[in-house]
């Protein structure tokens, strides 16, 4: 878990999330290529997951890694 502050016009590399993650957005906006976000907003990206995160106007984020479970069964079991 992490409290992160981006500089305006911060740009990511594609990488991925094997562990899955999840970001609160809590000033600014954050933004990938599956949109923006702005303060508030909560994103949940799944375990394998891969994206590119920026920030044009910058952001300020608390983000956790790694941390949830991979594909489950409807039962809630592993496949």
């Amino acid at each position: 878990m992490a409290l992160v502050r981006w500089a305006p016009g911060t740009v990511f590399q594609p990488h991925g999330h094997p562990g899955g993650e999840e970001i609160v957005v809590l000033d600014g906006v954050f933004q990938d290529e599956h949109g923006s976000y702005p303060a508030g907003s909560w994103l949940r990206n799944p375990p394998g997951s891969v994206h590119r995160p920026w920030s044009q106007a910058g952001c300020t984020i608390w983000v956790k890694t790694g941390h949830l479970p991979g594909t489950q069964g409807p039962d809630g079991s592993d496949p």
